[in-house]
């Protein structure tokens, strides 16, 4: 029994011809009307084994996802096994046409994990509503597919002498092998703004922002935003600079 329950089965018309090949010759066949693409076949010499049809060209006409094992040439009668039908407009926003060219969807999808006998695998069926179906590999570390988190310490203000050079520093702390990237920016009113690398300005987009000389820039405040893929954007504190 599948998954959704039993499934029924309906004569195709006419004979078939497949070789080891994705190709299958009909005579006195009406692949068009009576087959669609997504729905699966079965070869009389093969009794249980699907086969997902992926185009059909005319009556006589249709190619499978997969290589046919076993079926020699020769006049086979087949059957095609019906399964409950899904309107993909709904669901994806396109038609079954459609997502059809985008991969080996829509339709039910046999997926066997792990190999050899009854014992040592698992068979399971599930519904494609576009494109192919993927699944996760066994040797991925999967912790690194998850989102991370940047957490930025607190920025203390800065002060010294008039003309003096400074630094001004950001310490982030990321999870699930983040790569940070920074980009400091200047406030002196109003909105922040990015910096760039000029004047007395060095090292913007690094955790360490260098200032050639502090003069005239009394009172003015620098954050940090920090960035990572699969993290979400952080902003530090405004360190203000305090020229004395």
């Amino acid at each position: 029994m599948a998954l959704w329950g039993d499934i029924d089965v309906a004569a195709v018309t006419g004979t078939v011809t497949t070789n080891s090949s994705v190709n299958v010759v009909g005579s006195g066949t009406s692949f068009t009307t009576e087959l669609a693409v997504g729905e699966y076949i079965v070869f009389s010499n093969q009794a249980g084994v699907e086969y997902q049809i992926k185009s059909i060209t005319d009556d006589d006409n249709l190619v499978l996802y997969t290589v046919t094992t076993g079926a020699a040439a020769g006049s086979l009668t087949a059957t095609k096994t019906e399964k409950p039908t899904y309107d993909n407009e709904n669901v994806v926003g396109m038609t079954s046409a459609e997502a059809g060219t985008l991969g080996a969807g829509p339709g039910w999808v046999k997926v066997t994990e792990g190999t050899g006998g009854r014992a040592g695998r698992v068979q399971y069926e599930t519904l494609v509503a576009f494109g192919d179906h993927t699944k996760p590999s066994e040797s991925a570390n999967l912790d690194d597919a998850t989102f991370g988190v940047i957490t930025l310490a607190t920025i203390a203000d800065v002060s010294a002498a008039s003309g003096t050079a400074e630094t001004i520093q950001v310490v982030a702390t990321t999870t699930n092998n983040v790569v940070p990237s920074y980009q400091w920016q200047l406030r002196t009113t109003g909105s922040y703004a990015d910096l760039a690398n000029g004047g007395v300005y060095g090292d913007v987009t690094t955790d360490t922002l260098a200032i050639s000389s502090n003069a005239g820039l009394n009172g003015n405040r620098y954050r940090c935003v920090v960035s990572g893929a699969g993290a979400t954007t952080v902003k530090s504190n405004g360190a203000k600079l305090i020229e004395t």
